[in-house]
This record gives C-alpha cells, structure tokens and sequence, in this order.
C-alpha cells in the first residue's frame, strides 16, 4: 500500500452465513457507488462547488474473510494550486458527519437529504446481504450497524415540520426539468436552507435570484438542531426591491391547508406527494 496512506479510507464488508460469508457482486458494487456518492457530496459540500474535485483510485482489494477494499483520494487535474489541506479537510469532515450520525448528534446544517440518504444506503441489506461492515481510515473506524441504520433513517424521518417563514438572499439555482430546488442563505440561523418551490414557478424565482426574500411554508428540522434545513415552500416574496413589488402571485397558496388535521398528520399526508 502507497501514496496518501494518511488519507486513505477502507471499506470492510462481511457477507451473510447464506452466503457462507461471501458478499455478493451486485450488493458489494453498489455499496462502493454510495460510498463514493457520498465521498463526493461531501467534496462539493466542502468546496461549496456542483462537480467534485477529487476521485478516488483503488490501492488494496482484500477477500480474506471479511472482504475489504481501500481508496484514496486524488485531486483533479483542472484543480490548479490546491491548498495543502485540501484533501485532509474533505476527509476529516467526511468522519466527522460519520461519527456524529453513530453517536446520534446532529449533522452539519449543510447535510442535505441526499447525502444522508446516501450515508443510510450503505445499512441497507444489514442482517441480509451483508453481517457486518465498517468505514475505516488510519485513526478511525465507523461502524455500520443496527445503530447507525436507525439513527440516519430518524434524521431522514419527520422529526419536526411546523408551518412559517424564513428571510434570506435566493442563491445557487437549480431550476432545470422538473427540480425546483434553490439555496436560501437566511439573515439568521442555519448557514443555508434548501428551498423547494411549487410547480410553475419558474420565472418567479428567476426574478428572486440574488434578492432577500421572504419564504413561507412547512419547515423541517432535523433532530436537537432549533434551525430548519428545508423549507417546502408554499408562497414567497421579494422584500428587498425599492417599489416593495412582491410575487403575490404566490400568496395565499395554503391558508388553513391542515383543515381538521393535525400538523403532523397533514406533513405525512404531503410527504409521498412532495417527494
């Protein structure tokens, strides 16, 4: 084993008795497409970039009982005079939100729910396509296990919904096909929140790009965190302009919207809906 041992990251995989401790083509595979999955948002997360700077070569493939197999992380060539600790802070925050998902702490406010749900895909199969499993580096080790299963499906689960508003300047648009999801950077709390617009609101949003607005819908929270991480919104304004123009188009989507229901229920009953 060679190159940047101190950054180099080992994925442990013991196969089921069903399979006399063998693990499966298709399950193994998949689980390294989560992996580097999830390598990489931290990457874009960190770099605050929408492609990942680094990839990953594989230095040591093991099948002695249990299976493991060792990547390390390279910097892309068209990333030009790279800091010395670009790589050691994409990989330190990369345990970081391991360890804190094991320990049951709440994530980064940056942590969004597809990367989550990336870290949750590696638990999956636990008990039937794999025994055990475990993410190691030089230092440390993670494992995957019953423990952190139920921890990460919590933090995707409806910990908390409420109905109300946020403030902030409407940045980083992806508003392409059918995806309607904008970064809000708010006035206070959270460093950012993932805004969901409702269909057909395209031009409005083009219009709020780069101005403080007002957003209003459910917000969901994650676990001990008193910030929401997203917001489904449901009407929203400009309330930077000097004509103190609006996007009242929007307004009055969802008065009342729970009728006799309680919130909880009613979040449920848009979830399968909205997602």
């Amino acid at each position: 084993m060679n190159g940047d041992t101190e950054h180099q990251i080992t994925w442990t995989v013991e196969g089921p008795e069903t399979e006399n401790g063998h693990v499966r083509a298709d399950d193994f595979v998949d689980k390294i497409e989560h992996l580097l999955s999830a390598l990489n948002g931290i990457d874009k997360v960190v770099g605050q970039t929408a492609q990942p700077t680094l990839y990953y070569r594989i230095v040591a493939l093991s099948h002695s009982s249990p299976i493991s197999i060792t990547i390390e992380p390279v910097i892309k060539a068209r990333i030009t005079n790279p800091p010395p600790d670009y790589i050691p802070v994409r990989h330190h925050r990369f345990f970081k939100e391991l360890e804190a998902i094991h320990r049951n702490e709440p994530v980064s406010e940056d942590i969004d729910d597809a990367l989550l749900e990336d870290f949750q895909a590696l638990a999956v199969g636990r008990g039937q396509t794999f025994s055990a499993a475990k993410i190691s580096n030089h230092e440390a080790q993670v494992e995957i296990d019953e423990t952190f299963e139920s921890n990460v499906s919590k933090m995707l689960g409806e910990a908390y919904a409420s109905y109300g508003s946020v403030e902030g300047k409407l940045e980083k648009l992806n508003i392409h096909g059918k995806a309607r999801r904008v970064w809000l950077y708010p006035t206070v709390g959270a460093d950012k929140i993932l805004c969901d617009f409702p269909a057909g609101t395209r031009q409005q949003i083009l219009e709020a790009a780069d101005h403080y607005v007002r957003a209003e819908g459910y917000k969901y929270f994650r676990p001990q965190s008193p910030y929401p991480f997203r917001v489904k919104v449901m009407e929203f304004e400009i309330i930077d302009t000097d004509n103190g123009d609006t996007l009242s188009g929007l307004r009055g989507v969802a008065p009342d919207a729970t009728g006799e229901m309680t919130s909880v229920d009613f979040v449920r009953a848009i979830r399968d809906e909205w997602d």
